[in-house]
């Protein structure tokens, strides 16, 4: 696993004219004279931008990759010129790399000064990111603008990416300044994702920059410099070196599907197919989302609060790092889609520690100091209920954007886009393909044809396993119980609170609390010992409140009954699936050298990608797993690093049976 540290923020001086200067590399963040225009001449104009921008199909995408968001001023001045020079339904994809990001203050007070962007400036303000190490994907004007910020080396952070970049911005500070970015390493990073036409450009003419583009294949020119510099390098990439063969082949997806119509089917509409068809409908696809139920959001998405917040650990973990990562997507997503404290409410989590081992994981989290405080910060008892507004008993940590969702009103959000046919009550028994053609066919138990398209996304938790060519996924579904009771008079909770258990504020006045975790049961009705388990366990979290619900009679409990979708690693399956015979016999030398370097592609159905087992963790891994799928599909940069691409890829149980000799 790369590594994982804590940024440090930038560290900023502010000049007489209110200019930005770091402190750390001695160098300003753009030209004093005006950054706004040197912007335009050394990005915009040397890469040619607006011409090529205007040769682009509709839902065509571009992609720009930078070295130093710095305030964000290329990414600002790119967007403006691209709603000004690009067709209407093209769609611009801009990464950038940061390894010491301004704070929001800092940030705030450096886009003042280009009132011309206020508009802009305003909407990145508004979704700029918890400063986390890794990739943090935010989208703009209905998902035609994507930016990708990436926190961290340039150079580990170009390596972890998959996409294909179209143009780069080279524009950390100064080589002879900040020498380590502008590495050997960082121009082969650059060169893996370039094509025969790809372009840079940078306000130096240092040589080193110069010798290092050439011996990766790139075409070097100077051009005039932009102010007093005399002058700048631009150069077209030409040539591309043999390729390594990959270390896990088995990893690679599949080439983007070439179809003559973007259409796609998305069978199941619960919070990861509803997800899967809105991303796929903000790039332009046609898409028709089928379920077996008259109203979508009926299977484990239909409960009337969720919490959303992301448990962490104290040593972040592949695991950890796609949670935080799914549950910053989640609300940037929300922020943009729903009103608060109508259908959700960033009201804030307590995770209480109710012993004094849960204290020391959570002392041990806040010193190794991983996490920045506008993420989670401790709060003890006294802090804890204030919060609350209700005596809490235990110390914690505390979420302060984190709350509660009703997944249904998210649901049905999603859907509502004109790209999105939604047919319900529709009850798919086989998938096949047409003959001699990649054609997608959705029959019915009669063998009637319900929908076809080349693209299908399987979103229908442990009933995925009923289709043939997913029957080897290792599924399992786990039952859970939640409970809710009547509201009592002046009784009050601010935020969600967790342990063991949680509960949440409430809502249409009731508090809904809970969950159970049955491994083994498959009974789907309400049990009153469930309701007892989980108001014991509310007990142990809030004493005061649990007492005040206790019902006076067993007609006042409610609940609901849902059964979670996980895999053997409790992580989601996410992406192509995988042709499981041809896996087998390609990778069969994995169970005599797990070590075996194999060059054989991997084989998938051709067309067929799923969104399965996201367990209790579906509102910050089902958004992001729509992402990732409709990124795949439609050939656009990836959101996530490569290595947690690869966590959550859904061959990877064959490769662990193959190395374990299971199979």
């Amino acid at each position: 696993m790369s590594e994982f540290k804590p940024l440090s923020t930038a560290d900023i001086q502010w000049n007489e004219a209110g200019l930005p200067f770091s402190s750390q590399y001695k160098d300003a963040y753009f030209s004093l004279a005006n950054g706004l225009e040197e912007t335009r001449y050394v990005f915009l104009q040397n890469n040619q931008l607006p011409q090529r921008w205007q040769q682009l199909t509709e839902q065509q995408c571009f992609t720009i990759a930078e070295t130093g968001f710095g305030t964000g001023l290329n990414f600002l001045t790119t967007w403006l010129c691209w709603r000004e020079s690009a067709p209407k339904n093209a769609r611009l994809h801009f990464l950038s790399v940061e390894k010491h990001p301004l704070t929001i203050e800092d940030l705030q007070q450096s886009l003042k000064l280009w009132p011309q962007l206020s508009e802009l400036s305003a909407q990145l303000i508004e979704s700029y990111p918890h400063l986390c190490p890794g990739h943090h994907r935010i989208s703009f004007d209905d998902g035609r603008v994507q930016l990708t910020l990436m926190l961290g080396d340039a150079e580990q952070m170009y390596e972890s990416l998959q996409g294909r970049v179209d143009a780069w911005y080279l524009d950390g500070f100064s080589p002879a300044k900040n020498p380590q970015m502008w590495s050997e390493r960082l121009f082969a990073a650059m060169a893996a994702h370039s094509h025969d036409h790809t372009t840079f450009s940078t306000f130096t003419a240092a040589s080193v920059v110069s010798k290092a583009a050439t011996a990766q294949g790139f075409n070097i020119e100077k051009a005039a410099g932009f102010g007093n510099k005399r002058e700048m390098l631009k150069g077209v990439f030409r040539y591309s070196q043999t390729p390594a063969i990959e270390r896990k082949p088995w990893f690679s997806l599949p080439p983007t599907a070439t179809v003559s119509q973007q259409k796609a089917l998305v069978i199941g509409a619960g919070i990861a197919g509803c997800s899967s068809a809105r991303a796929l409908a903000n790039r332009g696809w046609e898409v028709e989302l089928i379920d077996r139920h008259k109203a979508i959001a009926q299977e484990a998405s239909g409960n009337d609060q969720g919490v959303l917040y992301a448990k962490l650990p104290a040593v972040p973990t592949l695991q950890s790092r796609i949670h935080l990562s799914g549950y910053m997507y989640s609300l940037r997503l929300l922020q943009r889609l729903l009103p608060e404290q109508e259908s959700w409410d960033s009201c804030g989590v307590l995770q209480l520690a109710l012993n004094p081992q849960e204290q020391k994981k959570q002392q041990k989290l806040l010193d190794l100091n991983h996490y920045p405080r506008q993420l989670v910060t401790a709060v003890d008892s006294t802090r804890a209920s204030q919060i609350a507004g209700v005596q809490v008993p235990h110390p914690g940590l505390y979420f302060p954007d984190s709350g509660w969702i009703n997944p249904p009103s998210l649901c049905r959000a999603l859907t509502e886009h004109k790209k999105i046919k939604l047919s319900l009550g529709q009850s798919i028994k086989t998938l096949q393909q047409k003959p001699d053609s990649k054609i997608w066919q959705a029959l019915d138990a009669a063998g009637a044809v319900i929908a076809e398209a080349p693209i299908v996304i399987v979103a229908t938790a442990r009933e995925a396993t009923d289709f043939p060519e997913l029957q080897q996924l290792p599924l399992k579904s786990i039952r859970g119980q939640v409970s809710s009771l009547p509201q009592p008079l002046e009784t009050q909770l601010n935020c969600v609170v967790c342990g063991n258990s949680y509960i949440s504020p409430p809502h249409n006045g009731r508090f809904c609390f809970g969950a159970t975790f049955d491994l083994h049961s498959k009974n789907q009705q309400l049990c009153l010992n469930d309701h007892q388990e989980n108001l014991s366990n509310t007990l142990k979290l809030i004493p005061e409140l649990a007492q005040q619900l206790q019902p006076s009679d067993s007609t006042q409990w409610q609940g609901r009954v849902g059964f979670r979708c996980t895999s053997p690693d409790y992580l989601p399956l996410i992406g192509p699936a995988a042709n499981h015979q041809a896996f087998v016999e390609s990778y069969a030398e994995l169970r005599n050298n797990a070590k075996a370097i194999i060059p054989s592609s991997p084989q998938h159905h051709d067309g067929l990608y799923v969104s399965l087992g996201h367990g209790s963790k579906g509102m910050i891994t089902a958004p992001l797993a729509a992402e990732i799928l409709a990124s795949q599909i439609s050939g656009d940069p990836l959101p996530i690093e490569r290595e947690l691409l690869d966590a959550l890829n859904p061959s990877r149980f064959i490769i662990k049976d193959l190395i374990r000799r299971a199979i």
